[in-house]
């Protein structure tokens, strides 16, 4: 009797002791996996933190080809393309902001001017759109929306440009200018900014010889290659979807030199620009282009280049 009562206390102790480690293995697995979702959802949030760099790209393919045979109301027979690329590379984080932004543009046109074909030896292509800037802003919160800022800004072309066919009055680096200046950004939206700079110098280069000549260069004296000015910088710059499907590139830049001694608006270059992209669909968009420029180192003219077409936009 003391035998069976013995095995049973014994099994009813084996059994109590497998039960509580099973309960205790089931505890430890859930705790394992309330442990892993937490470890889970730590790695997911992290990865829905804003990220410092915005980075865009954008290269806009245009062409054009119209033909004229016995045609009775005339016209003259063209073929012609161009390429945009516009980038910009932006740095945000805390009291920092640093903007970077390239602007690249090309393109060639050729007409059938001696009624011989398009492609008739007579006939040759020329530029019809020719552009490098090179653009960067650092800023560091002052107050409010204002930054302490210091800029570079480099403008030149790719390729000769000709006056009548005949007259050389630009090539590569020929000219060029580089913009440094020191002031303060106001920015109030990510897409708005006014830069005032009281401190700022502006280099012209031109490396082509051809083109320092009395009365074309670009404020450089023959015999030189560059020409240093100080004086002050403003430039304002947009850039939005202003509507769906409707984007605004547009900026407005004035440059006054300290050492001419005449009036003001004739010491101040002015550059004003605007670049409009209507998505006409996922493969195709419309554009317009106008730009606007008085530079009494190079004439007392006011220049104007306007441009409008059908393009295939592609971003990346």
């Amino acid at each position: 009797m003391k035998k069976i009562i013995l095995f049973l206390g014994l099994t009813f102790c084996v059994s109590i002791l497998s039960f509580s480690q099973d309960d205790v293995k089931k505890s430890a697995v859930t705790a394992a996996n309330s442990a892993a979702d937490k470890v889970s959802k730590i790695v997911i949030d992290t990865t829905n933190k804003p990220k410092s760099w915005t980075l865009k790209n954008n290269l806009t393919l245009n062409a054009e080809q119209s033909t004229f045979e016995n045609w009775e109301q005339g016209g003259v027979g063209s073929v012609s393309f161009s390429a945009f690329f516009k980038g910009f590379y932006n740095y945000s984080k805390r009291n920092v902001n640093w903007d970077n932004s390239v602007e690249l543009s090309y393109g060639k046109m050729r007409q059938d001017n001696n009624g011989k074909g398009i492609f008739d030896s007579g006939n040759k292509f020329r530029k019809n759109e020719d552009k490098i800037e090179l653009n960067s802003i650092f800023g560091y919160k002052a107050f409010k929306c204002w930054n302490y800022s210091a800029l570079v800004n480099f403008k030149s072309q790719f390729d000769d440009g000709f006056k009548n066919d005949t007259i050389l009055v630009s090539s590569f680096l020929s000219p060029a200018y580089l913009i440094t200046s020191i002031g303060l950004e106001y920015k109030p939206r990510p897409y708005l900014s006014l830069l005032i700079s009281p401190i700022t110098g502006r280099t012209t280069f031109v490396l082509n010889k051809d083109l320092i000549t009395e009365g074309n260069a670009f404020g450089i004296i023959p015999g030189d290659h560059f020409n240093f000015a100080f004086g002050s910088y403003v430039k304002i710059f947009f850039e939005k979807e202003v509507a769906k499907n409707v984007h605004v590139l547009s900026k407005l830049e004035f440059f006054s030199d300290y050492n001419k001694e005449s009036v003001f608006y004739r010491n101040t270059d002015i550059n004003f620009e605007t670049f409009v992209t209507l998505k006409v669909n996922k493969y195709l968009s419309a554009f317009v282009n106008i730009q606007l420029a008085y530079n009494n180192d190079f004439n007392s003219n006011l220049q104007f280049k306007e441009r409008f077409g059908l393009s295939i936009p592609l971003s990346f």
